[in-house]
């Protein structure tokens, strides 16, 4: 992503060719388009203008709460940096289970962690995939989730953008082999 072509334009001419090459099977149809879902939710997150949260809620943030979720179902508008947020914690929720999920399509045993299989896959770049992983594991299983503040950021979740692609499509010829076309 060292181009002058912005990077979400990148990562979706990328996830389009994934697309056009692997086989239409189920299971990578699906594992794409929530790979696709994570795109969309972070270029919604940067147009309605996300900002990095590395400390907590400000102190009067649950006031305003009480109001959004009115304005929500009342379908009005909504404070953008909530909606930023939302789209935000929607892509990076969506690169987390890829994570978890693109070994498994490789046919890697449901079994042990994620960072396990992803090793049994010989994926050797995630780092940053790695971290939205884990970051989205404390949105899930931790009371208090991210209120203190993120530790991924913009950046960090398109690097991990980078990364899941880039691992797709390095295991494109295993991909293909383990779900071929059925015969015409």
């Amino acid at each position: 992503m060292t181009s002058t072509t912005p990077p979400f334009e990148l990562l979706g001419e990328r996830v389009h060719a994934l697309l056009r090459t692997l086989p239409d099977h189920e299971a990578i149809t699906d594992t794409l388009d929530y790979v696709m879902g994570a795109l969309h939710g972070l270029v919604r997150a940067a147009n309605v203008g996300f900002a990095d949260r590395p400390g907590g809620f400000a102190s009067e943030y649950r006031p305003f709460l009480t109001e959004y979720v009115l304005q929500i179902a009342a379908h009005r508008p909504i404070n953008t940096l909530w909606l930023a947020g939302f789209y935000f914690n929607s892509a990076i929720q969506r690169i987390a289970a890829s994570f978890d999920r693109i070994p498994k399509l490789l046919g890697v045993p449901d079994k042990g962690d994620a960072h396990k299989r992803m090793a049994l896959v010989n994926a050797d770049d995630y780092k940053d995939w790695s971290d939205v992983y884990l970051e989205v594991n404390a949105l899930k299983h931790d009371p208090e989730g991210k209120a203190k503040g993120r530790q991924v950021t913009m950046e960090v979740a398109l690097r991990a953008m980078d990364q899941l692609i880039r691992f797709l499509e390095t295991k494109i010829p295993e991909l293909t082999a383990r779900y071929p076309l059925p015969p015409r």
